[in-house]
C-alpha cells in the first residue's frame, strides 16, 4: 500500500486467499467471487488462527480495493472481516469511510463521465494529461491514447511519467477511430474493464 502499486497489491491478495481457500478445502474461488457465502460455508469449520489470517486477507483487500476507488467491493470486503472480528472498531471505521465516500461521481443517468482532450500539434495535451495522472486528487483514470503516426511520440512521454508503473495506459497507433469501431479500441475497453 505504502508503494501506490495497489494493482499488484490485488493480484498478489487475489493469489493469497485463493491458496488459503483451497487450505480450508474450497474451490472456484468463492473466497473472492461470493465471499459471504463463502464465510458461511467454511467460517465454522476455521481455526481461530486460520480466522485471524481470513480477517487480515479481506481487511487488507479491503484497503487495496479503497484505494483504488472500488469502494462498493471495498465495503464487502470489510464487512466480511467484520464478521470474522465484530470488535475491531478499526474495521468498521474503514467500512464506514468507504461507504460514504463516492470517488467516481456518476451523473443522473448512473454513467460515469468521459473527457476527450484534443487539439492541435504542442498545444498542450500531453502537458495537461501528465499533469492530471501526477495530481494526488483520489479518482481512478482511465487514458486511452490514440497516436495517427505508426510510431508512438505522446506515448512514451506519457508512459515514462511518474504514474507510469501504477496506471494502465492503452495507446493505438496509426489512425482514427471515428470512422469504424477499431479491434485495438475494443481490445484497450476491455482491458480497462478488467
Amino acid at each position: 500500500l505504502k508503494e501506490g502499486k495497489h494493482f499488484d497489491g490485488v493480484q498478489k491478495i487475489n493469489a493469497c486467499m485463493e491458496l488459503f481457500e483451497t487450505e480450508l478445502g474450497g474451490s472456484d474461488s468463492k473466497i473472492l467471487k461470493e465471499p459471504k457465502a463463502f464465510l458461511e460455508e467454511f467460517a465454522g469449520k476455521a481455526s481461530s488462527e486460520q480466522k485471524l489470517a481470513l480477517r487480515g486477507m479481506y481487511e487488507t483487500r479491503g484497503d487495496l480495493l479503497a484505494a483504488l476507488g472500488a469502494n462498493q467491493r471495498a465495503a464487502l470486503e470489510y464487512d466480511c472481516a467484520a464478521s470474522l472480528d465484530s470488535n475491531n472498531a478499526e474495521i468498521l471505521a474503514k467500512k464506514a469511510k468507504v461507504s460514504t465516500d463516492e470517488r467516481i461521481q456518476k451523473d443522473d443517468d448512473g454513467k460515469v463521465p468521459v473527457t476527450v482532450l484534443t487539439g492541435f500539434l504542442g498545444s498542450g495535451k500531453t502537458t495537461l494529461l501528465n499533469h492530471i495522472l501526477e495530481a494526488s486528487h483520489g479518482k481512478r483514470i482511465a487514458v486511452i491514447e490514440n497516436e495517427f503516426g505508426e510510431v508512438g511520440i505522446d506515448d512514451a512521454l506519457v508512459k515514462g511519467g511518474a504514474m507510469a508503473d501504477e496506471e494502465n495506459i492503452v495507446e493505438m497507433n496509426n489512425g482514427c477511430i471515428c470512422c469504424t469501431v477499431r479491434g485495438d479500441l475494443i481490445a484497450g475497453l476491455k482491458k480497462l474493464i478488467k
